[in-house]
């Protein structure tokens, strides 16, 4: 009688090599193994599986590195998140903390439609998050980007790391396409209080929004001030760089309500409305 442990007694001799039957650790099926094969560790019978569970073995480890590279992305995302102020917990974030339900439908729909996007194609999306400080505009831009931004390229900062306020203005154009090129997700915190020039900041601004338009893949732009309406930011980033924007960011505010105080600003959800382009108004 054949045994696990045993030489096959049936004549199993393949190229000169004498096989033994081991079973499977998962099923117990026997499977044939060389009885002697130099450098084999200690144990090596219990690692043993037959063809079937070899398969799903390997499919499971292709899914666990899956999951490492998953987390390993959620994790430089994290500290990404943290380099940019390491004690609000931004990257905790969620779209489903935005006050306004209007505003977290949209948000929502930016997400997927990003996602959904062909990588291939030119798809552009966005969200301009106005309102008074102390609304949450900044926690809302990170619960976006937070679920655009594992395995995707993040560019997130203030108005003057993104416009690279460190560049002599005769640099500007080149610098700023080097830095945006092949970014999948762009976020702008506080537009509005950029200290350059007005004349450089517009051509920061047109350089910026060229770069976006040129890119072959789909970008999300998310930017938050306090600026009101598009009236306002065309002032502030120029008539070119603001034609193109506000074709890909609907106005939005994260709610009316300062975290901070509690108190609502009727004034300032009265002044949106009558900010927003009448499209605008139903989305």
């Amino acid at each position: 009688m054949t045994t696990p442990s045993s030489p096959h007694s049936i004549a199993a001799i393949l190229g000169g090599v004498t096989t033994i039957e081991v079973p499977c650790r998962d099923c117990g099926t026997l499977v044939a193994r060389p009885a002697q094969l130099p450098g084999r560790p200690e144990g090596w019978r219990d690692a043993v599986r037959c063809p079937a569970h070899a398969a799903a073995a390997r499919v499971d480890a292709a899914s666990a590195r899956t999951a490492s590279v998953r987390d390993r992305n959620r994790q430089t995302w994290i500290d990404t998140v943290r380099a940019f102020d390491a004690v609000a917990g931004y990257e905790y974030a969620s779209v489903d903390e935005i006050d306004s339900t209007k505003t977290a439908a949209v948000c929502r729909r930016l997400v997927d439609t990003h996602t959904a996007a062909d990588p291939n194609s030119g798809h552009r999306g966005g969200i301009a998050l106005i309102g008074p400080t102390g609304i949450g505009k900044t926690r809302a831009l990170f619960a976006v980007i937070n679920a655009l931004a594992p395995g995707r390229r993040v560019l997130v900062g203030s108005e003057d790391t993104v416009l690279a306020v460190d560049v002599p203005p005769w640099e500007l154009a080149a610098a700023i396409a080097a830095r945006i090129t092949g970014v999948d997700v762009l976020g702008i915190d506080d537009v509005g209080v950029s200290l350059r020039r007005p004349d450089e900041r517009m051509l920061a601004w047109k350089a910026l929004a060229d770069a976006v338009a040129r890119a072959p893949h789909p970008v999300t732009v998310v930017l938050t001030t306090n600026l009101q309406g598009w009236s306002a930011l065309t002032d502030w980033v120029g008539a070119q760089a603001a034609s193109r924007l506000s074709g890909w960011m609907p106005l939005a505010s994260p709610g009316w309500t300062d975290r901070r105080t509690g108190r609502t600003h009727e004034q300032w959800r009265h002044d949106l409305f009558a900010a927003q382009r009448p499209e605008e108004r139903t989305r």
